[in-house]
């Protein structure tokens, strides 16, 4: 029985340790799952990662790519609408060029003084009425003129200019610029007041032969100065509006207009031309300018109900007294050199176009349009208006001052002879050794049109020297010296003429013979006497210099 009991306790023992090896195996197999489970989790969950991370890759890079593509698009409709833009820019520019419309051009050269023109932009905006746009030439000034005219818009047209080229060189940009049937320089330390353009423009239209118009103010030099009673801008104003009522007994001729305001036509520029740019900076520009307006046969008015404010040569001053001093002098001895005594000169040149107008009047009564047919000059035919005729007749070209048989040259190289008083393109090469003179587009349109030139045998190299020269029999002057020579009396070497439809005509100056590129070997000598007999014609001048482009 006892061995029983023990068989049985070592029975329950072994069976006790047989649960309990079965349930920690039982727990073991299970941790085994557990463990498995836990990592697969862990690698399932990297996965996901993975693959969420792809995707999102895979979106940004689609969403990037989509982008990209919009960008390129958008650059591509960019330029397109951009090219499309600009040829049409350029075929309205071609289209409109030249066109004009009828109103004033307002041109304001300025440098360096921003405040100044912004005040003169801003009077003119106010007190001019009339159909205008305003052309503002900034010389490359260093404080933000033109970005703050670009900036207000409205009628302001801005060329910025990457050199200072002078007040010369600014107004004729703004001149090759404007589309208006009347012109008005201005200077930018200028402000306009209530009628200013009005009157001006009543004195310009009063008389045919009054060319250029310009106004009365504070500070100028010469006739156009009067006693103000202000003394600041504020009160000026009032001052302006009892000045400028319209009052024609006002309107007076003068024989000097200083370029701080001019009102003219675009037909009296078209005669003119441009500003010489030879003058530095500024000062003579003007003068020489309007000696060029006088000889043509124009006059000059002041027009004295027509008051602007001038705060006085803003720009100049700024050169400092030194360096004003020297440019001052330096532009008045070119001027000097070009004209000599330019009084002397517009009246012996006034004179002259009197002369051959009263020739031509007498003859041009055969073509007047009569009332009746019994030739009574009182009875005039309906709308015919004989002082303006007549008027208009004495007024000549620059072109009519240049010599016979020179080359000019325009900026584009198109070269052009003149012959007979007309202007005839040569379809040839440039004779060797010749160097045409440049002048301006305006100054050779102003002369009329003739033949072209095709063969060389056409031309003759100009100028020639003596010894070339062919006599014309059937003329007193060309049997004592050949069309288109160059003479001088004996007795003063120093004055030398061309002798041009039989008649004489002498260069105003050694600058003039030098910038035709005359010297001393095509000069012929003759007897004074022999000179003398040969009618006097119209004198030759230098043209202009241009030193900006597309002029």
């Amino acid at each position: 029985m006892k061995k029983s009991k023990k068989t049985s306790h070592h029975t329950c023992n072994a069976r006790k340790n047989r649960i309990s090896g079965s349930q920690e195996s039982g727990q073991s197999k299970k941790s085994a799952p557990s463990m498995s489970k836990a990592a697969h989790r862990t690698e399932a969950s990297a996965t996901a990662l993975l693959h969420a991370a792809g995707s999102r890759h895979r979106r940004l890079s689609s969403r990037k790519g989509k982008r990209n593509a919009r960008s390129l698009r958008s650059t591509k409709l960019y330029n397109q609408g951009y090219n499309r833009g600009y040829e049409d820019g350029v075929r309205q520019g071609q289209n409109s060029f030249g066109l004009v419309f009828e109103g004033v051009s307002i041109i304001i050269p300025t440098y360096n003084k921003r405040d100044y023109v912004l005040q003169c932009v801003a009077s003119i905006e106010k007190h001019t009425p009339a159909p205008y746009e305003i052309i503002v030439v900034d010389n490359a000034s260093r404080d933000g003129t033109a970005e703050a005219l670009l900036r207000q818009g409205g009628m302001v047209r801005v060329a910025a200019l990457e050199k200072n080229r002078g007040f010369a060189g600014g107004v004729n940009v703004g001149l090759m610029m404007a589309k208006g049937r009347h012109i008005v320089v201005l200077n930018n330390d200028t402000l306009v007041t209530p009628g200013w353009l009005d009157n001006m423009m009543a004195c310009l239209n009063s008389d045919p032969q009054i060319g250029v118009v310009g106004p009365v103010t504070n500070y100028i030099g010469g006739d156009q100065q009067i006693e103000v009673p202000y003394h600041d801008v504020k009160e000026m104003w009032t001052f302006a509006a009892s000045q400028n009522r319209p009052d024609t007994g006002k309107h007076r001729l003068t024989d000097r207009l200083v370029g701080f305001c001019w009102l003219f036509s675009r037909e009296l520029f078209e005669r003119v031309g441009y500003l010489d740019e030879g003058y530095t900076v500024g000062n003579f520009e003007d003068d020489d300018w309007i000696v060029r307006v006088r000889m043509l046969g124009y006059r000059l008015a002041v027009a004295g109900d027509a008051f602007i404010h001038h705060y006085g040569s803003v720009s100049m001053k700024e050169l400092g007294e030194q360096q004003f001093n020297t440019v001052n002098q330096g532009n008045e001895q070119f001027y000097s050199e070009k004209w000599g005594d330019p009084h002397t000169l517009i009246a012996e040149t006034s004179r002259l176009i009197q002369s051959e107008h009263a020739d031509s009047q007498s003859r041009s009564w055969r073509n007047v349009p009569l009332a009746n047919e019994k030739g009574d000059k009182h009875h005039l035919a309906a709308g015919f208006d004989l002082e303006k005729e007549t008027s208009v007749s004495c007024l000549r070209r620059s072109g009519d001052f240049y010599p016979e048989e020179a080359l000019l040259v325009d900026l584009k190289g198109d070269v052009y002879t003149l012959k007979g008083r007309k202007r005839r393109k040569l379809n040839i090469p440039v004779p060797r050794g010749i160097s045409p003179v440049l002048v301006a587009k305006p100054d050779l349109l102003g002369i009329p049109a003739g033949e072209p030139i095709n063969a060389s045998g056409d031309i003759r190299s100009w100028p020639f020297e003596p010894a070339h020269a062919q006599p014309d029999i059937n003329s007193d002057a060309g049997k004592v010296a050949a069309e288109g020579s160059i003479v001088a009396a004996s007795n003063a070497l120093e004055v030398w003429y061309q002798i041009s439809e039989g008649k004489r005509r002498r260069f105003v100056s050694g600058y003039a013979v030098e910038r035709w590129g005359v010297s001393s070997r095509h000069v012929q000598q003759i007897p004074v006497e022999l000179l003398h007999a040969i009618p006097e014609g119209l004198p030759i001048i230098a043209p202009p210099q241009l030193l900006t482009q597309d002029l």
